[in-house]
C-alpha cells in the first residue's frame, strides 16, 4: 500500500491573500454583491491572519441530514423529500460560509449547480468534519487518510474510485482550475482533497488534524472530475428544477 503523505519538494506557491482577495470579488460579483460589504454579519472580505478554516461537527450533523434526505430522496423521488434535502444543504453551505467568512450564498450557490452525485459526495465529505485523521483508514465517524475520506465519500455517492491518491487523480478526467466544480477532486503530490467551490476544499490533512474545510493550498495544484470520468452525469434536470422553483418561491 502506497501511503499518502505531504509532498516535501518545494512547489511554487501563490499568494493567499492575493488569491482570496480575488476569490471574494468573484463570488461577489457573481451574486450581485459588491466585495467590499458585509452581508447578514459575515464579513465578505477576509480578515488578517491564518486562513479561516472549519471542523465544527454541527455543520457536520447538518450535511448529514442533508444526506440522509438525499438518499430517502433517491428511494422514492417525494418531492416533498427532495425539498427537505434541498434546506438542509443550503443550511449546511450558509454556516459554512459563516464559519469562512464567505460571501452569504457563495458556497449554496456552487453546490446546487452541480450534480446529484457531486452533492452527495461535497455532503458525505462535509458530514465527517471533525473525524480525526488516521493513516490507511476509511471509516465514518472513526478515522480517515487523505484518501480515505476522498474514496469513502464518492463512494458512497455511487462513484467507484481508486484507494491511493495518485491513482485517484490520474483515474478523473483532467479540467483546469477554472472549470472545477464542487465535488471535482483536487491534487497536490501526497495529498488529495474535495472541491467546495468559491476557492474552498474539505479534507483529511495529516496526522494529529481532524477534517475540515480550509483554502485552496498553496501550491501546483491539478483537479479532476471523477464522476465524469466513471460516465456519472454532470447534471440533473430535476434537482434543477425543483431548485429552481424553491428560488422563485422564497
Amino acid at each position: 500500500m502506497i501511503r499518502d503523505h505531504h509532498d516535501t519538494r518545494p512547489t511554487p506557491r501563490r499568494d493567499r491573500r492575493g488569491r482570496r482577495d480575488r476569490r471574494v470579488r468573484r463570488v461577489a460579483a457573481g451574486l450581485g454583491i459588491a466585495a467590499g460589504v458585509t452581508l447578514a454579519g459575515i464579513a465578505a472580505t477576509p480578515s488578517a491572519g491564518a486562513a479561516p478554516r472549519t471542523k465544527s461537527t454541527v455543520i457536520a450533523a447538518e450535511a448529514e441530514s442533508a444526506v440522509a434526505a438525499l438518499e430517502r430522496w433517491t428511494e422514492t423521488r417525494q418531492p416533498a423529500v427532495y425539498v427537505w434535502f434541498v434546506q438542509h444543504r443550503d443550511r449546511a453551505a450558509a454556516m459554512t460560509e459563516g464559519e469562512v467568512e464567505l460571501p452569504t450564498g457563495s458556497l449554496r450557490e456552487s453546490w446546487a449547480g452541480v450534480s446529484i452525485q457531486k452533492q452527495h459526495t461535497v455532503l458525505n465529505a462535509v458530514s465527517q468534519l471533525g473525524v480525526p485523521y488516521e493513516y490507511l483508514a476509511s471509516e465514518p465517524g472513526v478515522g480517515f487518510d487523505c484518501s480515505g475520506l476522498t474514496i469513502w465519500a464518492y463512494g458512497g455517492a455511487g462513484v467507484e474510485i481508486p484507494r491511493v491518491s495518485r491513482d485517484q487523480i490520474d483515474d478523473a478526467e483532467q479540467i483546469d482550475e477554472s472549470d472545477a466544480q464542487a465535488g471535482d477532486l483536487v491534487y497536490y503530490p501526497g495529498h488529495i482533497s474535495i472541491y467546495l467551490g468559491a476557492d474552498m476544499v474539505v479534507h483529511s490533512p495529516n496526522s494529529g488534524s481532524h477534517v475540515e474545510i480550509t483554502d485552496l493550498p498553496d501550491k501546483s495544484l491539478r483537479f479532476g472530475d471523477a464522476a465524469a470520468a466513471r460516465g456519472v452525469a454532470t447534471a440533473s434536470q430535476v434537482g434543477s428544477l425543483v431548485d429552481g422553483a424553491l428560488a422563485i418561491s422564497e
